[in-house]
């Protein structure tokens, strides 16, 4: 018997069906655009990563040579000379190697990003270093003259007192640049831990949606079929 009521819509259910295929689809799109999303955040993370390496390990390197020039270089420069375990001319020859080698990394160590934190120690830093290169002039004046007595007298009274500080100093952000490093690295990996779960939970979610919109289209299809 055939419905004659004129508030009756046969095509009811078939619009029904046709909505929840529409909401359907909708959350697959919402899902897999969120997918898409947390998995483009770990190509974030991954430039982070080399954020970490030209500001933070690069530097550690150019700090550790900084260091081992002042602490070892020229400390042992100015010993060997005065023991006759190397000649006047070539503690001149490494020390000015030496000195133009501190420049180079010095000027590399400061192009790369300094937080606040960093940039105080630097200036410390800057202020040790004047000294420390008046103290190398006069080194170079000194083994220039070929003063032995006057080598002596630096040793003694001028070298160390000259070297600590900067050597010390250095160290100080050497270890402020390793706190640093491993701050980023550990905030990175909890992004990067957070970012994959959600990400492939996201996709998870599409692929059962998109099974569900598939199923959903089939009975749709049939429905049509029988009317």
């Amino acid at each position: 018997m055939v419905k004659s009521n004129i508030f009756y819509d046969k095509y009811a259910k078939t619009k029904r069906r046709l909505f929840v295929l529409i909401l359907v689809m909708t959350f697959v799109s919402l899902g897999a655009g969120l997918g898409i999303l947390k998995l483009s955040n770990l190509k974030t993370v991954g430039m982070g990563l080399e954020t970490i390496y030209h500001d933070r390990v690069k530097p550690l390197k150019q700090l550790k040579m900084l260091s081992d020039i002042y602490g070892i270089t020229i400390v042992d420069t100015a010993n060997k000379v005065f023991n006759d375990a190397m000649s006047w001319q070539e503690g001149r020859n490494l020390l000015d190697q030496t000195t133009k080698k501190i420049a180079g990394l010095w000027g590399e160590y400061l192009k790369t990003y300094l937080t606040e934190e960093e940039k105080k120690v630097v200036k410390e830093l800057q202020l040790l270093f004047e000294s420390a290169d008046r103290s190398l002039m006069q080194l170079k004046k000194i083994l220039l003259n070929e003063d032995r007595k006057g080598l002596s007298e630096f040793i003694k009274k001028d070298l160390y007192q000259a070297i600590e500080p900067v050597t010390r100093k250095i160290d100080d952000l050497f270890q402020m640049q390793v706190r640093i490093v491993k701050d980023i690295n550990d905030t990175e990996k909890v992004r990067y831990k957070i970012g994959w779960s959600v990400g492939l939970a996201s996709i998870a979610l599409s692929v059962i949606l998109f099974f569900l919109v598939v199923l959903q289209w089939r009975r749709f299809r049939a429905l049509l079929d029988s009317l």
